[in-house]
């Protein structure tokens, strides 16, 4: 089926969820597993097939995709950076190896340089409105051919299967560990220029009125992984929020990935990795591509793809 009809197929049944909040809490998580909580995504699995990552060399940061038809992936809109020079996506389940190549990475054969990419017009960063999507989602082109072992998601055709406790499973290039540590707002002397920089979170963006601050360590290699979790509502007709409270859960460098619903012996793709609270066990929010399949075929006609 082609792009354009499978997307518009999907969006048809899609149905409201009830609004609810979200509210993070600031507690220590510790874990040294596989993207907390989860195991290693074989080389010759389904998943590994149509999961690629995603290395912006212009700022190192690393996130993960899904690969659809037309050199095509599919990723959250905060992984668009500015300018497409210097934007790969790696196709190979160990990215972590590659990236340590160094300069030689961007000629690997598993290495695709992006062409073409563009976040949702509406993003706007974080979204405090559980009642209204977030729209951070993103889609991105790469040059080249696709390599012959790697075949396009295959898009969710019941939506009436993202339900309360259904389970999900997530897949990415994410940290394995993450741990919430307090700080103490009075014995931190550079406390607002922290602030300033991202390095510590606190109740109150001026130092001097901060009464409690956290900040958080995650570490763990580029090496794709996967983990099943339940969803647990729909706020708004965008998003899916799923349960991370239990010590399996996506993380820093999942961002942009994919859920999937298991429809008999194939994975079918529903969501992109979007946001949640510190140390990745709290509540998690997944954009529902469903919602979103006119723009990602309208962007995908302006790429050009076929």
């Amino acid at each position: 089926m082609k792009l354009l009809n499978a997307f518009l197929l999907a969006v048809a049944f899609i149905t409201v969820g009830c609004s609810a909040s979200v509210e993070p809490t600031l507690v220590s998580n510790k874990s040294a597993t596989p993207i907390i909580g989860g195991q290693l995504v074989k080389e010759d699995s389904a998943l590994a097939h149509s999961v690629v990552g995603i290395y912006d060399n212009n700022f190192g940061f690393t996130c993960t995709g899904s690969l659809l038809p037309g050199n095509l992936v599919l990723t959250a809109a905060h992984c668009i950076g500015e300018k497409t020079s210097e934007v790969y996506v790696v196709f190979h389940p160990n990215m972590e190896s590659i990236l340590n190549l160094g300069k030689n990475f961007r000629t690997h054969p598993a290495v695709r340089r992006v062409v073409k990419m563009k976040a949702h017009e509406d993003f706007a960063g974080s979204q405090d409105n559980m009642a209204i999507p977030g729209h951070d989602i993103g889609l991105m082109m790469y040059e080249g051919e696709t390599p012959k072992d790697y075949t396009p998601a295959k898009i969710l055709t019941e939506p009436a299967a993202l339900k309360r406790d259904a389970l999900t499973i997530l897949a990415g290039y994410g940290v394995n560990y993450a741990e919430v540590i307090p700080v103490n707002p009075r014995k931190e002397k550079n406390l607002q220029q922290m602030i300033n920089n991202g390095e510590v979170y606190c109740d109150n963006d001026d130092a001097r009125k901060a009464t409690s601050c956290v900040r958080e360590e995650i570490s763990g290699p580029a090496i794709l992984k996967a983990v099943q979790v339940k969803i647990k509502y729909t706020p708004n007709e965008g998003e899916v929020v799923l349960d991370q409270t239990g010590g399996q859960a996506a993380c820093s460098g999942d961002s942009g990935g994919p859920a999937y619903i298991q429809v008999g012996n194939e994975y079918q793709l529903w969501g992109v990795t979007s946001r949640s609270g510190l140390g990745c066990n709290t509540d998690i929010i997944y954009m529902n591509i469903l919602y979103y399949a006119v723009w990602i075929t309208d962007t995908a006609k302006s790429f050009g793809a076929k």
